[in-house]
């Protein structure tokens, strides 16, 4: 998915609320209709025929959707136009993941299977997420190269990234290798955070960010990944696990989880790593 502004209200859902009404109250395709001779010879007209035949289609498609209750009275499908996610309001506590495939610039990978990997990372991001409650498309997601910064709005359950997430993506790269040829094998790296997040028209900044791909950048997740083969590493920060892994053990088993220390750039910290799979 990607990161895009909020849509402003065209008015189509008032459009839409008009479609099916009784003839004896007005009629916007015709309104329209006769909208668009009065301008036949006076200037152009294509937006206005462009916007007939777009009712005209929503109208069609009302029709076809009538559902019969069984006492004869039918129920007409109401349209509606679907709102992009608002951003979060700056201060928001969300969900920051930041994903990363491990040797994404390996010598053995030309351009081709980079972009075959770019893009199977996002189809198998968003078939985790849709599975495990978090629906991808009200999720905000920015591209880095070889990787992707995911933020969840606030509205949007937690629990389902840590009972479902990694062992559904793991999954899904499980099957990626197993029908891949080895160049364009994949190992996945994911930090999981829990903060404030500010949006500055651009993308999203500060500190909480910043900490989620420090610890995508701990070098005892890189270890253990390339000591255990896994498909999947996820590390996540100490208040992730005191206060979501370890309050809800069924979710995941905290003794799955194994703490570990590490320092990257100006950041030394402790965080705690899960391999979904791998031998303990």
């Amino acid at each position: 998915m990607q990161v895009s502004s909020p849509i402003p209200d065209i008015g189509a859902v008032g459009v839409a609320d008009r479609v099916g009404l009784t003839p004896q109250q007005p009629d916007p395709l015709e309104d329209l209709c006769a909208a668009a001779a009065a301008h036949v010879g006076s200037g152009p007209v294509r937006p206005i025929a462009e916007l007939v035949g777009i009712v005209a289609a929503m109208r069609a498609a009302a029709r076809a959707e009538r559902l019969d209750d069984g006492d004869g009275r039918h129920h007409t499908a109401r349209l509606s136009v679907a709102r992009a996610p608002q951003f979060p309001a700056d201060g928001q506590m969300c969900a920051v993941l930041a994903v990363d495939i491990v040797g994404f610039t390996r010598a053995d990978r030309d351009d081709d299977i980079r972009r075959y990997l770019h893009e199977r990372l996002y189809a198998y991001l968003q078939q985790a997420f849709d599975r495990s409650g978090a629906p991808w498309a009200e999720c905000f997601c920015e591209d880095r190269g070889d990787g992707a910064l995911i933020v969840m709005p606030p509205e949007i359950p937690l629990k389902g990234l840590i009972d479902c997430f990694p062992d559904k993506l793991r999954g899904l790269v499980r099957l990626h290798n197993h029908v891949s040829a080895v160049a364009a094998d994949m190992q996945l790296r994911v930090a999981a955070h829990i903060g404030p997040v500010e949006h500055d028209g651009y993308g999203f900044v500060g500190t909480d960010v910043n900490f989620a791909f420090r610890m995508l950048d701990a070098r005892p997740l890189k270890n253990q990944l390339a000591k255990s083969g896994a498909e999947l590493g996820l590390i996540v920060s100490d208040y992730v696990y005191n206060s979501l892994i370890c309050r809800y053990p069924v979710l995941a088993d905290p003794g799955a989880f194994q703490t570990v220390r590490f320092q990257t750039k100006n950041t030394r910290t402790r965080a705690w790593t899960y391999l979904p799979g791998a031998a303990a």
